[in-house]
Parts: C-alpha cells; sequence; structure tokens
C-alpha cells in the first residue's frame, strides 16, 4: 500500500471516527483529490475494514456503525482544528533551538473519546449526556446538543443548547468526564440568535496608559482612533478576555496588564459572555473604591 493510499485512509477514519459520516466531497476536499480517486480509496477501505461504515442513501454519505473503532491514531485537536478552520494539518516542526523562543502555554490533553462523542453528535445533531465539571456548580450530569466549537486563548469549547437549563450555554472539552450518545433527542433545539448574530466590538488604548501612542502602533491605528472587530455576539466575552481587554466603566484595571479598552461598552452591556470579560463588573462603591460584583 502507497504512502499515499494510506493517507486517504487514515482521512476517511479521520472523519468516521470524529464526525460519524463521510461524504465523497468530504474526502475530495480533505485529501484534495478527484472522484475517481477518492471512489478508490472509499472501496479500499471498505474492503479493509468491511463493519466500520454503511452508506446512507438519503444522506449521501457513509454513517460510521454503532461499534465503529478507529483503526488509525488521530489527535483530538486536529478534528476540533478542522470543524473550526478547515484546516486539515497541524505544522509540527522538528525540536531545533529556534523552539526554545517559544513560551510555552498551559494546555490540557483532551480525550479522543469525550472529543469524538461531541464532534460526532455536533455534526450529526443528536444529542448526548455528560459528566461534567464546572467552576460555577461543581460536578454534574448535563443533558446537552453540541452545536459548535471554538478556541480561545488556547483552550477549546464547544457551544450546546442545554436540555435542563432550557438555554445555550458554552462548556469546555477539557472539564468534560465522560459523555454518553443518547438515541434520540428530547425536543427541538430553537435557533442559537448568539451564535448567528454578529457585532462589532471597539477597541482603543487603554485612556489611562502612560503611552496611548505606543499602543496605537500595536492597533494599527493612524489615522482613526479606535479599531473595529466583528465576532460573534456569543464570543465577545472569550475575544475580550483572550486580548485582556479592560470593560470596566472607568476603565479601572491597570493599564499595564489591560492595555486596551472596550470603547463600545455601553452598546455591548446586553451580551451575557460579556460576564467572564475582564472588570465588567467592576463598579465604584460610594467611598469611591472600587469593588467586583460576585457572578450571578
Amino acid at each position: 500500500m502507497s504512502s499515499g493510499t494510506d493517507k486517504l485512509l487514515q482521512i476517511i477514519d479521520f472523519h468516521l471516527s470524529f464526525y460519524g459520516r463521510l461524504k465523497r466531497t468530504d474526502l475530495m476536499a480533505h485529501g484534495e483529490i478527484s472522484v475517481a480517486t477518492a471512489s478508490r480509496a472509499l472501496s479500499e477501505y471498505r474492503g479493509r475494514f468491511p463493519s466500520h461504515f454503511n452508506y446512507n442513501a438519503n444522506q449521501k454519505a457513509y454513517l460510521a456503525t454503532e461499534d465503529f473503532i478507529p483503526v488509525f491514531s488521530h489527535g483530538p485537536e486536529d478534528a476540533l482544528r478542522y470543524l473550526a478552520y478547515r484546516q486539515v494539518e497541524r505544522i509540527v516542526s522538528k525540536v531545533h533551538e529556534a523552539d526554545l523562543n517559544r513560551l510555552p502555554t498551559l494546555s490540557t490533553t483532551l480525550s479522543v473519546e469525550n472529543v469524538r462523542k461531541i464532534t460526532t453528535a455536533l455534526t450529526l445533531s443528536r444529542a448526548i449526556s455528560l459528566d461534567y465539571y464546572s467552576a460555577s456548580s461543581n460536578r454534574n450530569e448535563r443533558l446537552i446538543q453540541p452545536l459548535a466549537v471554538f478556541e480561545s486563548a488556547g483552550a477549546w469549547y464547544f457551544r450546546v443548547y442545554d436540555f435542563d437549563a432550557v438555554g445555550f450555554r458554552t462548556f469546555r472539552f477539557s472539564r468534560v468526564l465522560s459523555a454518553k450518545q443518547l438515541a434520540t433527542t428530547p425536543s427541538k433545539v430553537p435557533i442559537d440568535t448568539e451564535w448567528e448574530e454578529q457585532v462589532v466590538v471597539t477597541l482603543m488604548p487603554h485612556p489611562k496608559h502612560p503611552n496611548p501612542e505606543a499602543l496605537k502602533l500595536d492597533l494599527g491605528l493612524t489615522d482613526k482612533p479606535v479599531c473595529n472587530i466583528t465576532t460573534r455576539k456569543a464570543l465577545v466575552g472569550y475575544l475580550l478576555n483572550a486580548l485582556h481587554v479592560d470593560t470596566s466603566h472607568d476603565a479601572d484595571l491597570p493599564p499595564n496588564e489591560h492595555q486596551l479598552y472596550l470603547a463600545n461598552r455601553h452598546e455591548l452591556s446586553d451580551v451575557p459572555s460579556l460576564a467572564i470579560a475582564p472588570g465588567f463588573g467592576l463598579r465604584a462603591n460610594k467611598e469611591g473604591h472600587s469593588c467586583l460584583l460576585p457572578e450571578s
């Protein structure tokens, strides 16, 4: 078996593992191959692993069987990256002296099985049960349907509809202890308007920073006072948190730690995810001192 064929079999196995299905067009796009080459690869995979998938005429796709077990080893972050960005390969460089100049990051090795069940449920629009450890409500069972994945500040998250809370929530992959697929979805999931709606985030140099002109260079501001970024409404807080933006009323956070300030705070005050943004809960008490409001 050639290395090219082996690569295509890995791609097939990758899609069946993490998304539960594979269309011929998916294989063609991921492998950058023709229809004929994709057909030959699918035939070879079926010939070697006949019990791993079945063709569904209604979906025009190959669906992984219930007892599917991956043949190849796959990285969960690669699956999330492909789902979020359609980035098909992770660039891994050999270790050399220049790597010492790259700052280390805090990252957790994600469970392949948990990621597989979540991404498959997302792709196939199925509900799953999670054993989840929340930072605010400790450990409990959650009945959810995954809707989207995204990355923020080096961590992977997934947007869900929470049937128990009857609303949309955001969970962190690293906090999933186990996941179990359900046979049916409890009820129809409404449209996630916060995910679909886009808003503009306006950033400016922190007004109390001693050298705002230097910060303007960081933002590429040469002939305008602010920088506008368009993002999903559901992701506003994560964006501001990742960029260390001061979102307090009166720019009360230390300007050396939070060099950017949210200039259109008044326009975004109803965005739920702002609760996690730096300083959003900051208020001035009667004595003029600042205090952080407790989480809701």
